[in-house]
């Protein structure tokens, strides 16, 4: 490996690794555990997409392209780490509810304001209707918990206030759906990025950073809430119009995509970070 791809390597696994690697440090994950889910990692993807002309790959194609011994990769095929768990995107529903509440004019007052909905109800509008029509089937009182523990919404007398448009699992107690949504969203990124720089793919998928150094602290709190607000209302527009797109296709069992959809988040650095990395 020429030195200058190698330091660049280098330099991006670390940008990768310094914040995995605080997260897991953190939840006291000790290095051996995430050592072994790599080795297991290296040889499931070597094994899925780095065959030859369609083919499987051998175990020793394996060891050859993993770096491990065969017996290494032997011992990993035996295994399966990666369960797909059911609940796994239920955050995304929970989204979707909260995204037709803001946008559906029944659930909105003449001024544009949330309307406060009861529970249930004989007449529409009513919570239980909002979650029927934008969750893809779950169930109300699955989408109202999820909601109350992200501080999306309140309940009282029997009727469901909107506190803010979006869903967050800050509250989450045992960090389970946070881990989930860190994997997902992650997991979307990088896909996005592998995809734009591999050699063998000519129709590149959108991917945008806006970077600006130097912002008076005074005013991030400013910067912060424009960036919070228009990012917020492209994605409302992107998830009604997906939304309508599926909705009325007309290609009845016609083959589909697993998943697509548009990521944003907004990224701040802190003086301690800067610190380390000018070293």
């Amino acid at each position: 490996m020429k030195n200058r791809l190698k330091k660049a390597i280098i330099q991006m696994l670390i940008q990768i690794f310094r914040p995995l690697a605080k997260i897991l440090l953190r939840l006291k994950v000790p290095f051996n555990e995430v050592s072994d889910i790599l080795k297991w990692t290296y040889v499931d993807v070597a094994n899925k997409h780095f065959g030859i002309n369609g083919k499987q790959p051998t175990k020793s194609r394996i060891s050859v392209i993993t770096g491990l011994s065969r017996t290494q990769v032997d011992l990993q095929m035996k295994s399966n780490l990666f369960e797909s768990q059911p609940d796994q995107y239920k955050w995304n529903r929970a989204v979707r509810v909260l995204t037709g509440w803001v946008e559906d004019r029944d659930y909105v007052d003449q001024y544009g304001k949330t309307k406060i909905i009861p529970l249930e109800s004989d007449q529409n509008p009513n919570f239980k209707s909002l979650v029927e029509k934008y969750s893809g089937g779950a169930t109300v009182r699955s989408i109202l918990d999820d909601l109350i523990i992200a501080g999306s919404v309140k309940v009282s007398d029997g009727h469901v206030e909107l506190l803010k448009p979006y869903y967050l699992t800050v509250n989450d107690p045992d960090d389970i759906q946070k881990l989930n949504f860190l994997g997902l969203s992650t997991q979307y990124l990088l896909e996005t990025i592998d995809h734009n720089i591999d050699p063998d793919q000519s129709d590149p998928r959108f991917q945008r950073i806006v970077f600006h150094e130097h912002l008076p602290k005074s005013l991030i709190n400013i910067a912060e809430s424009f960036v919070r607000e228009k990012s917020q209302q492209l994605a409302n527009e992107v998830d009604e119009y997906l939304e309508h797109l599926i909705q009325y296709a007309d290609d009845d069992g016609a083959e589909t995509i697993p998943y697509l959809g548009l990521g944003l988040y907004f990224y701040q650095g802190n003086k301690n970070e800067e610190t380390i990395n000018n070293k």
